[in-house]
Parts: structure tokens; sequence; C-alpha cells
């Protein structure tokens, strides 16, 4: 597990100021929250029809879940940049700070670890102590259990997990194509859903294919969609309930 600089931070220098002094609005910080962990985390909660039962009977399975609601709230009918106007920065913005973290990395034999930060030259001392306090706190939170950024949802500017932040996004985008596809042509086969998207080159037909091989590039196809399909509906469902990022059963 290790927690690395995104680009976000560069983008936060002209915004240092307002940070400081905690000034920063809403619409000014939306730059900041594209391409990063929690909007993985927002689309799979987004998509989820758990998730979205749960908001709108107002039950929830667990703790987890519960937690989850009460720092995203309902999605329906919301982007991801109108969430955070009106709902996420309420909560996540708190993560936006004036340092940079630059990289945290786990010693596994001294159970120690190292972090480096910039803080810019208008930054008080007393402020960029508070905030690596603040980002010290983060990462025990993640120490202290699996390392799930459900675990510390504040380090979503620094978090970075086995599972790719590409591999996520790459499976909720083949989740909702799939949904849509099977709404409107039920008759779909997962093969041809693969075919479209050019998901495996190696499984796709060529001309001069025999009829045996093409059939054995429809089998591969559609597998690889199969286990596609399932890790992410996984990772879904543990986010619905709230674990995230993770694939096993919870």
């Amino acid at each position: 597990m290790k927690l690395q600089n995104a680009d976000w931070c560069r983008s936060a220098q002209e915004l240092a100021p307002a940070i400081a002094m905690g000034r920063l609005r809403s619409d000014a910080s939306a730059q900041l929250i594209n391409g990063t962990y929690l909007e993985a985390w927002w689309r799979c909660l987004k998509f989820s029809k758990e998730f979205t039962q749960c908001c709108r009977t107002g039950i929830f399975t667990s703790k987890e879940s519960f937690n989850t609601f009460r720092m995203f709230g309902p999605l329906e009918n919301i982007s991801f940049n109108e969430w955070w106007i009106t709902k996420g920065h309420v909560f996540f913005s708190e993560s936006i700070t004036t340092l940079q973290v630059k990289l945290y990395g786990k010693c596994s034999e001294r159970k120690t670890f190292a972090l480096a930060v910039d803080a810019l030259q208008d930054v008080s001392s007393n402020l960029a102590g508070r905030e690596f306090e603040f980002w010290l706190n983060q990462i025990a939170l993640l120490n202290q259990g699996q390392g799930l950024l459900s675990e510390a949802p504040l380090s979503w500017p620094i978090f970075k997990s086995r599972i790719s932040l590409t591999a996520i996004s790459q499976l909720i985008s083949l989740l909702e194509i799939h949904d849509q596809i099977i709404r409107n042509a039920p008759e779909t086969r997962l093969w041809q859903i693969g075919e479209q998207l050019r998901i495996k080159p190696h499984a796709m037909p060529r001309a001069g294919d025999y009829a045996s091989d093409i059939a054995d590039k429809h089998k591969a196809m559609g597998q690889t969609i199969s286990n596609y399909l399932k890790k992410g509906t996984n990772l879904v469902h543990n986010a619905s309930v709230g674990f995230f990022p993770c694939f096993s059963n919870k």
C-alpha cells in the first residue's frame, strides 16, 4: 500500500491562498476532484441499485453502509460535479490542504512509513503543522485497517490502491454499457459486447478463421466479459455496503 501525490496538487497551488484562509469555494475546488479515487467511488455508488434503494427507503444493512450514505447522500439524477458543489464538498473538501503530499511508503520490516511534503512559501508554519498532522492521522487510519479508502475517506486526494484507478473506471464503464445494452436488447450475448468494445483483441475474429476458431474466440471473449462483470459487480456491491475499493466478498 502506498499513497502518492496526484496531479491535482499542481492545480491546487493557485488556490492555496483560499485554502489557507478557509475560503475555498465548492465551485472553485471542483477542478480538483475529476480523475480521482473519489470519483471512482462515487461512480460505484451511483451505479449501485442496492445503494439507490437504501437511499430511497432509509433502511441500511450495516453501520458502514449508513456512514457511506451520510458522506455521499442520494446520487440519483445528479452529475459528479453537481454532487460536489451541492453535497460532496461539505465533507470531502476538508482534504484539500495547502501541503503537497509526494509519497508515502510503508516499510514492512520496521513497520514505519515515510511521508514527503512540500509547503508553499506563503503558508505559515502553524498551518503546515496542522495539515501535516492531518495527513499523519489519515495514514494511521489506513495502516490500522485494510488500506481501503472507505477506512480513511479524507485521504482521497493522495490515495493509491493495488486496484488501480484505471481498472476501476474500466469496470464501471463496462457495467454501465452492459446494463444499457441488456435493457434495450436483452438477447445480446456477452461475446458480442466484448467484440464491440474490443475488450480482448486476441479473441476478435479475423478473415479466414474457421468456424471452430470463431466459436473458440466467442467463448474466450464471453468468459472474459463475464469475469470482468463479476469483478465490477463485487466492487459496486462492496462500495454500497461501505467498503471501497475491494473485490472480495463482503
